[in-house]
């Protein structure tokens, strides 16, 4: 059976399409447009945090939420969504999710209190679920399997690069608007984007229907949920109270029980065979470890600039745009470069240049020149772009033809669970530290506003405002969130060093060139008959 067919109809591989085959560089296209307003939106609000937090009060708690709520139910409802898009057609997935996203946009976009704004970006983030898997489910359909691999690199560069241009979009934006402006101003975006689907996307679904699994959808939404919870949380009540242990136990647990539901499931929404292929296992590692990093460093670094080098929104996204213009020259020719050394060794170069951009990082100042700074995040650009599209490749290469949809939701729920997770961990860790930091810094403050000192940088930069010789106090918070920024970027060059240490010692790079063996000629040529325009 084939999945890439016209709903209802069984036949040869759509990519043989003549007029399929003749546009499939305008499919592409196509599919990139919501593929970077769901990937923007990760981490386009990041700019935006110092704004929400002065006009709405909001905790530390309340800005993590308002980050990871979209990053969360995106994650919990992958799988299902893209089982839903095989199942009934993915381009009817994609245009739904696009109505329910511009849906989140206007609830967040006219919010009037944390909890508004973080119930907003939840249903954007359900909207996504439907879109992400459908555009790369759609381009592996379309593309024959001797140009797969460099299309999937296009889509992988514009996946990783739309979180660096969402802040930039916003930032010019808060030039002149309030801080909803930099949701509600991607509607028209998102109405062109339908259009454009709707006139280029061809028809196409699994032809062998499988029962849905919402017992598993519903086991690893709550886990997750609750694990999310936990770290976000911890600072607050602190790490050993009975609440944050409480739901870390909860998810731990409910997880586990997640994992026993598929593998007993005789139509699970996560197949657990897949993870017996070596590259399948390694892809998916590495792409949650990449976007665990990269989705981390979106949050932190944003706070950083703004707080910090006193950048304003707007100057903050310029400064990170070296990140995604190296990303997006690199990605298209990491493809080939796989192909001649190897993923393995492509990918753990990326990992170890990964390492060496945050290392960099990690050692400046706050008054170190700007070009370091920006050479030092081209660098982690260059080194990302050489793991995220090689990975991907590979788990798309170790998922059968038919399943291409729930491969495709496989490798997007592990960017989004390792994107949520970088979040919740390395802004956790970093609420962490500054408090600890500012334990001293608060001393002879009533203790009202020392809580408020200690809670974030921002609240206790405004509070010094109104306290008489505040500067100290803001010095003091200042230092404080720089030496947690400085960490934290060494812990996460750790861990890159790590993932470049565990690819070079079990990368399948045998398995790699047998899957490979094939040559293009092999493949199916067009035929007269469409079955999928």
């Amino acid at each position: 059976m084939s999945s890439s067919t016209s709903p209802g109809i069984s036949g040869p591989p759509l990519y043989t399409d003549p007029e399929v085959h003749r546009r499939r560089w305008i499919v592409l296209w196509a599919m990139c447009l919501p593929l970077v307003l769901v990937v923007m939106s990760v981490a386009g609000l990041n700019v935006a945090l110092p704004s929400i937090q002065r006009e709405m009060g909001a905790t530390a708690s309340d800005l993590l939420w308002t980050v990871d709520a979209y990053a969360l139910v995106f994650a919990g409802l992958l799988l299902s969504a893209g089982a839903l898009g095989d199942r009934f057609g993915r381009k009817g997935a994609l245009l739904a999710g696009l109505s329910i996203f511009a849906a989140g946009l206007v609830t967040g976009g006219l919010a009037g209190s944390p909890g508004q704004l973080i119930l907003g970006r939840a249903v954007m983030g359900s909207g996504a679920a439907l879109i992400m898997p459908a555009t790369l489910s759609t381009i592996t359909v379309v593309f024959p399997p001797n140009e797969r691999r460099r299309a999937i690199a296009l889509w992988a560069a514009f996946a990783g690069a739309g979180g660096s241009f969402g802040p930039v979009v916003s930032g010019l934006l808060l030039e002149r608007f309030w801080w909803g402006s930099t949701m509600l101003a991607l509607i028209p975006v998102v109405a062109l984007t339908a259009l454009a689907i709707g006139i280029v996307c061809p028809r196409s679904r699994d032809d062998e229907v499988t029962p849905l699994d919402p017992v598993g959808a519903l086991l690893s939404l709550v886990g997750l949920t609750a694990l999310l919870f936990a770290i976000i949380e911890g600072p607050e009540h602190g790490w050993l109270h009975v609440r944050t242990l409480g739901a870390m136990g909860l998810g731990l647990a409910v997880l586990g029980l997640f994992a026993l539901w598929e593998r007993r499931s005789p139509h699970p929404m996560l197949p657990l065979f897949l993870f017996g292929d070596l590259r399948f296992r390694i892809g998916s590692g590495v792409i949650t470890t990449v976007f665990f990093i990269m989705f981390g460093w979106f949050f932190t670094n944003t706070l950083y600039l703004q707080f910090v080098r006193d950048y304003s929104a707007l100057h903050a996204s310029l400064a990170m745009l070296p990140f995604p213009v190296a990303m997006i020259l690199v990605a298209p020719r990491s493809a080939r470069l796989g192909e001649r050394f190897g993923s393995g060794k492509v990918i753990t170069a990326g990992f170890s240049t990964v390492a060496f951009g945050l290392t960099v990082t990690a050692f400046t100042t706050p008054v170190t020149p700007y070009w370091v700074l920006g050479l030092a995040w081209a660098i982690m650009g260059s080194g990302m772009a050489m793991t995220s599209a090689p990975a991907t490749g590979n788990i798309m290469s170790a998922v059968p033809a038919g399943k291409a949809g729930v491969g495709s939701a496989v490798n997007d729920t592990t960017r989004e669970f390792g994107g949520a997770l970088g979040i919740a961990v390395t802004g956790s860790l970093m609420s962490t530290l500054y408090r600890a930091g500012m334990e001293t810094g608060t001393l002879g403050l009533p203790p009202a506003a020392a809580r408020t000192a200690q809670e974030s940088v921002g609240a206790a930069t405004s509070l010094a405002r109104t306290l008489p010789g505040g500067d100290e106090l803001a010095a003091q918070a200042i230092q404080a969130f720089a030496w947690s920024y400085r960490l934290v970027n060494v812990l996460c060059a750790v861990l890159a060093v790590m993932g470049a240490l565990g690819v070079a010692r079990f990368f399948p790079r045998r398995k790699e060139l047998e899957a490979n063996r094939t040559p293009p000629d092999s493949m199916p040529e067009p035929v007269s008959a469409g079955t999928g325009a």
